[in-house]
């Protein structure tokens, strides 16, 4: 189990190091979690993931700009 306490991610050094951008690191997207899954996660379980992210496209197309 990993805690993060601060993360400052304006720092481009730190993404050099990471290697983000060597293909070999990686993840098959479908092994992320969704934005739904997030926010259920941060909720308790108490958010209706499928739903947020079954209108998702809909909503960033009116609402992101």
């Amino acid at each position: 189990m990993v805690q993060v306490q601060a993360a400052y991610f304006h720092c481009s050094k730190a993404f050099v190091r990471a290697d983000c951008w060597n293909p070999d690191n990686h993840l098959e997207r479908s092994a992320l979690p969704s934005a739904g899954a997030f926010h259920k996660r941060l909720n308790d379980g108490q958010f209706d993931a499928e739903a947020y992210d079954r209108e998702m496209p809909e909503r960033v197309k009116n609402s992101l700009y």
